[in-house]
């Protein structure tokens, strides 16, 4: 038996063809989402280093502190440093503890230096020895003995083939047992007396290059550092100390 199927309903079938199956469906991928850049942390700006102001600009305080090798030509590794002084003298050893010969102490003066400074180290004194006074702030009014004894200790010393320096007395602030214009006096008194010795002017250095001290008379250990590498560099014969 025939069912009633018209033309245009065979028609219609041709055109559309036979069904997809379900497995061939296509499903359209949808696009990935693009992950935003990260926004970049803006780079920090640089901190300004700070300007020095005309106080510190004025005052040279570079070698303060600091042991530093004389700026000499040649140095004779074999010379011998023998330093004769009072408590400052204390402070410079024990600042810069080098190998050189010390007899110091505290509160000492021109006689303690007759009687015991120079007889317990005058056997270390020999050829190429470079001997350092550092004296008299403790008694200033010892001028004229200090002179009378010093030169003849260095004439003694010389014909042992070793030179003789004396370090001027360094400045105070506000001292109760001495002014700085006691102690100008008798640095003048020194320099001009002295003989067959090299005077080193640390007096003039440290009003100059500026200087502190921890109790009016006393140096820090920066300073005592500061006038131990100007005696070194002010050493007549370009000794070379501790650094052989």
């Amino acid at each position: 038996m025939f069912s009633n199927i018209t033309a245009a309903e065979i028609h219609a079938a041709e055109v559309a063809g036979p069904p997809r199956p379900a497995s061939l469906a296509v499903t359209a991928t949808p696009k990935p989402t693009t992950t935003p850049k990260p926004t970049e942390t803006p780079k920090p700006t640089a901190t300004p280093e700070p300007t020095a102001t005309p106080e510190a600009a004025d005052q040279d305080t570079s070698d303060q502190g600091t042991l530093s090798k004389p700026n000499h030509p040649d140095t004779i590794s074999a010379d011998k440093l023998v330093f004769i002084g009072d408590s400052r003298t204390e402070g410079l050893r024990d600042a810069v503890n080098d190998d050189s010969v010390w007899s110091c102490l505290s509160s000492m003066g021109y006689d303690w230096m007759v009687s015991t400074g120079v007889p317990q180290v005058e056997d270390q004194i020999e050829d190429n020895t470079a001997v350092i006074i550092l004296m008299g702030v403790n008694d200033l009014y010892q001028v004229n003995n200090y002179i009378s004894y010093i030169n003849s200790k260095a004439a003694e010393w010389s014909n042992r083939g070793a030179q003789t320096y004396f370090v001027s007395v360094g400045p105070v602030q506000n001292d109760p047992y001495c002014s700085n214009a006691e102690i100008e006096s008798f640095n003048a008194a020194m320099q001009a007396n002295l003989i067959g010795v090299t005077y080193i002017d640390i007096y003039s250095h440290l009003v100059s290059n500026g200087f502190s001290t921890v109790d009016g008379t006393h140096y820090p250990d920066s300073v005592s550092i500061d006038i131990y590498n100007y005696i070194l560099d002010h050493l007549e014969e370009q000794r070379s100390g501790i650094w052989g």
